[in-house]
């Protein structure tokens, strides 16, 4: 990173008048970060992504108001804002990602752009600088490859030979069952349509028995509405790799797909809706969403932005945006993220108690977006 200070990653103190708006200061708050994974830990653990998590043993009452200071690592400049105590932890349950005594801050963003932005621009600028990761071989792992074209199943295969993976093939759904009970396998690639059992069936019966419904399953599959696609997240499945594939292609999906789930350590899932906004269009994900009543967040990933949205009873109430569209307000944030047309995205239930911002049905959102995109107006 540079050494000159970045504007947009530094926000000044507000004045004593912009203070006043806020209930009294309570104490000032020096936070220090050794390393990039302990300030990603701190930044997403239980808070909404819109604060931070600080490891103390000097509790300060909920709803105390702090003048916070983040010691950002690498010599990054350090990020001051004035937060606000949201929880505190003294005996953090199982699955929190820090087991420390401490506090959540709740960032108040008075007279600055948002903190949680400068956060993330802060840890993107930091992971391009890095070199580009060397993939080293998937040790001690099983792919099981399920298709009844012997052409595909022996592309895939030979992909998954690369990874450093055993492999093992079937040529239908209930041979498949059949393998991955004889053994566990670390990944299952399956066609859809097949004879005797399809890939939905198989998935439905991976999904139901305890000791295979945490293996990460890939549809390999030439489906392309955005409904098949939903359905298939719905009922659990991890990714889709469309066919014809590349073997670069298949194998990257398939080693994101497999460490992550080594890292989680084979934890129960979350029933985070995970994908590609180039195989399930946004609109449609929302449309799900809506439907469906849910309640949580949204996350975008697409290139070096990122947005987030909070969703209440299906409707989106509040999104954050990356820095330099942070000025975007209203009904225009809404519009700007329905224009993406790739990138990851990942819905997890979550509670959501940031005030609805924007008032407007998701329905009558994508409605407007539609017809200003067929008016050519956006």
């Amino acid at each position: 990173m540079s050494d000159e200070p970045d504007e947009s990653v530094v926000t000044v103190l507000p004045s004593a008048e912009e203070r006043r708006e806020h209930r009294r200061i309570s104490a000032e708050l020096q936070v220090n970060f050794e390393s990039l994974e302990s300030l990603v830990s701190a930044y997403t653990t239980d808070i909404s992504r819109g604060g931070i998590f600080v490891p103390t043993e000097k509790f300060l009452p909920i709803g105390a108001v702090v003048e916070i200071t983040l010691g950002l690592p690498n010599g990054g400049t350090p990020l001051k804002a004035i937060a606000r105590v949201a929880y505190t932890t003294d005996d953090p349950p199982d699955g929190f990602a820090l087991r420390l005594r401490g506090m959540g801050m709740e960032f108040l963003d008075v007279g600055g752009a948002p903190l949680a932005n400068q956060i993330q621009r802060f840890v993107a600028e930091t992971i391009s600088s890095l070199p580009p990761p060397v993939d080293a071989p998937i040790q001690n792992g099983l792919a099981l490859v399920v298709d009844d074209d012997e052409l595909y199943r022996e592309r895939a295969s030979k992909a998954m030979r690369e990874l450093g993976l055993d492999v093992v093939t079937a040529n239908n759904g209930v041979e498949a069952l059949g393998k991955a009970l004889q053994r566990r396998p670390d990944v299952i690639l399956s066609d859809v349509t097949m004879p005797e059992m399809d890939g939905w069936q198989l998935l439905r019966l991976i999904r139901s028995r305890p000791h295979l419904a945490q293996i990460p399953v890939i549809f390999l599959t030439r489906l392309t509405s955005d409904g098949e696609r939903l359905r298939g997240y719905r009922l659990g499945v991890d990714d889709y790799v469309g066919k014809p594939f590349t073997a670069a292609e298949l194998g990257a999906r398939v080693r994101r797909i497999v460490e992550r789930t080594r890292v989680q350590g084979g934890a129960p899932a979350n029933k985070a809706l995970r994908g590609d906004l180039s195989q399930v269009a946004l609109p449609s994900l929302l449309s799900l969403a809506e439907m469906e009543r849910r309640t949580g967040v949204l996350t975008l990933i697409g290139g070096d932005e990122l947005a987030t949205l909070y969703l209440r009873e299906g409707a989106v109430v509040h999104i954050d945006l990356s820095v330099r569209f942070a000025g975007k307000q209203g009904i225009d944030k809404f519009f700007h993220v329905l224009d993406w047309k790739a990138g990851q995205f990942e819905l997890a239930a979550s509670d959501v108690n940031q005030d609805d911002e924007l008032n407007l049905k998701t329905s009558y959102v994508l409605l407007e977006h539609a017809r200003l995109r067929d008016e050519g107006k956006v």
